[in-house]
């Protein structure tokens, strides 16, 4: 994933911590629901990392 992926990944995760701060009455979200929100985040960037190191190897190899 390239820098641009990756800080348009981080402005996504922002905008939804947002949205939700916008639902909430009071204006705060808990912490618990912004620490789930960046946990899945940073589990679905991690698996896509996990993709790309496979092809990155796959492509070494043919080399």
């Amino acid at each position: 994933m390239n820098l641009n992926e990756r800080l348009q990944l981080e402005k996504e995760i922002l905008e939804r911590i947002d949205q939700i701060r916008s639902l909430d009455d009071a204006g705060e979200v808990s912490e618990e629901i912004e620490r789930a929100i960046l946990e899945r985040e940073l589990r679905e960037l991690e698996s896509q990392l996990e993709g790309e190191e496979v092809l990155v190897l796959r492509r070494r190899r043919r080399g």
